[in-house]
């Protein structure tokens, strides 16, 4: 018997909010999403969670089971850089 294991969109069960700059609020709603931000879109001045939270949802995107982890550690990330929305 095979069992196969669907991980769906990978999308989190919530968004999260956050405002970079003067720009208008985004809804990032997915590890891969987050990782994309933290890589291309993110302040200069980076913390130490930034580091853990690029990783982790890097990681999250092929392992679902990371997902929550991740949007815990991008959360976190979120409040030090001072984007959370």
């Amino acid at each position: 018997m095979t069992s196969i294991f669907s991980a769906g969109d990978g999308r989190w069960h919530e968004p999260v909010y956050l405002r970079i700059g003067y720009g208008m609020p985004e809804a990032v709603r997915s590890p891969k999403q987050a990782h994309n931000h933290l890589v291309f879109r993110w302040p200069a001045i980076r913390g130490e969670k930034y580091d853990s939270a690029r990783s982790l949802c890097l990681q999250a995107d092929i392992d679902p089971l990371l997902s929550d982890k991740a949007r815990k550690m991008f959360i976190a990330a979120c409040v030090e850089a001072n984007v959370l929305d």
